[in-house]
């Protein structure tokens, strides 16, 4: 049994061989796409976060090194403690691997000597940082006038074109190490992947998106970003105002963006229950009839439940260290009531208040249906066999039994005096689940028993 999950292992030989969301015609789709591309070419590839971009980056990198092209990786949340994005950016590109190194270490050599002089936040740095990357030379001569005397003027103008220099001498001696990393007949762009920008601080982004753009906007680089783009709008807003047109701000870093399709399956739910090392405890159910399907029950409606809370991949692996925690606390031979446990541990992640709601009795069963109902996204789960059987769930173990029972004798009263109605069949449902529930296995169902073990899961879960 784990508690954390390692990475989702990308082989190059295999890239899709542990893929449990089918992402191989989206991966082939876009790297066909990137390989149609000339450098400078910037590509976003957007999708909420926690919904697997990283793992997409490795499967693209591995499929597009099957064809030559060389890739490098550059995590930015990783680095943003720094004040400066060009310098990790320039080591990523420094530690590329290729069999005629000899020219490709002699002009990078080239590009590290003019780095640290570009690096300095100069004239051009400050005033960008006012001017969204517009250099205002008009401004600069009025600050200039008003504080300054005529020399110090001419000295700050020669400073800028010194540094503009500088900034043009970078980019060809970069262009030129690019060059030879493709040297030949099937001359290949560089393809940069840069992940994890949306959750940098905002200033190391808005520069690192300026770097790009300014830096490294030359020949045979293509430059991929993984993001969340409505994150990455927030985060220009935090740095430039509420008033700016992120969108719109953005496009002038993005030539193209395609949007990641988002995944809900099964197959991801039963793989999460093998990578967490849980089968071992749903197969040593299955010798117990009535907990025989216990794990089956727990992939579809866990499933389904997560596409209705529009849960991420990244809080999904969250839900399943939490049902860890809950198999750790619950015996093989013991119930574990899978379809509400499901339901426990969603709402306990996502919806707290209606957590608490219905585990403390403020809320009435129906009620709590007819919330889950009113969800636009809830439509499959209420098509499939669980929506019964969670209402007969949460009646039988409702903490107010009063109403528990008294809700049970209206279905006895409308089963028997309607039972062609619509209100007649759906009673004479809920009377068979309840008794399946409780009565004919001899037992007393309690929605605060499991709801006990689910937080103490959160407990735990909270800390991972």
């Amino acid at each position: 049994m784990k508690f954390r999950l390692a990475e989702i292992e990308v082989s190059d030989d295999d890239p899709f061989k542990h893929d449990s969301l089918q992402r191989e015609d989206v991966v082939e789709f876009v790297g066909n796409l990137i390989k149609q591309l000339e450098g400078p070419f910037v590509l976003a590839l957007d999708s909420p976060w926690g919904t697997g971009k990283t793992t997409v980056v490795n499967m693209l990198r591995a499929v597009l090194k099957k064809d030559e092209y060389t890739t490098v990786y550059f995590n930015a949340w990783k680095e943003d403690y720094v004040s400066d994005p060009l310098i990790p950016m320039v080591a990523v590109i420094d530690d590329i691997k290729i069999e005629q190194a000899g020219v490709f270490q002699q002009r990078m050599a080239k590009v590290k000597k003019v780095v640290s002089t570009v690096a300095k936040r100069g004239l051009v740095a400050g005033v960008k940082v006012g001017t969204m990357g517009v250099l205002d030379l008009d401004k600069v001569q009025e600050d200039v006038l008003s504080n300054e005397s005529g020399k110090a003027a001419e000295d700050l103008i020669e400073s800028f074109k010194k540094e503009k220099r500088s900034l043009e001498t970078f980019r060809e001696t970069l262009e030129d190490a690019v060059q030879a990393i493709g040297e030949g007949e099937l001359q290949r762009p560089l393809v940069f992947f840069i992940d994890e920008l949306d959750r940098c601080r905002p200033s190391f982004a808005i520069e690192l998106l300026e770097r790009v753009k300014h830096l490294f906007d030359v020949k045979n680089i293509v430059f991929v970003l993984s993001v969340d783009k409505k994150q990455l709008e927030a985060i220009t807003a935090a740095v430039y105002g509420e008033r700016i047109d992120a969108l719109e701000y953005l496009r002038r870093f993005i030539d193209l963006d395609f949007s990641l399709p988002l995944p809900h399956t099964k197959a991801y739910t039963r793989e999460l229950i093998k990578r967490f090392d849980l089968k071992d405890f749903f197969e040593a159910r299955r010798k117990h009839s009535s907990l025989a399907y216990d794990h089956d029950h727990f992939v579809e409606a866990f499933t389904l439940l997560a596409a209705t809370f529009d849960l991420s991949l990244r809080v999904r692996e969250r839900c399943l260290t939490r049902l860890a925690v809950v198999l750790m606390q619950t015996p093989d031979d013991h119930y574990l009531d899978p379809i509400v446990l499901s339901l426990l541990i969603v709402l306990r992640l996502k919806r707290l208040d209606l957590y608490e709601g219905l585990i403390s009795g403020v809320t009435a069963p129906q009620d709590f249906m007819e919330t889950l109902r009113s969800i636009p996204t809830s439509r499959k789960f209420f098509e499939s066999r669980f929506a019964k059987s969670l209402e007969a769930y949460l009646i039988i173990g409702d903490v107010i039994s009063e109403r528990s029972q008294q809700l049970l004798k209206q279905a006895e009263e409308f089963s028997k005096l309607s039972p062609d109605t619509e209100k007649g069949r759906r009673a004479r449902t809920l009377l068979e689940m309840s008794r399946t529930v409780g009565g004919d296995w001899g037992r007393d169902f309690s929605l605060k028993h499991v709801a006990n073990k689910v937080d103490l899961s959160a407990r735990i879960g909270d800390l991972l």
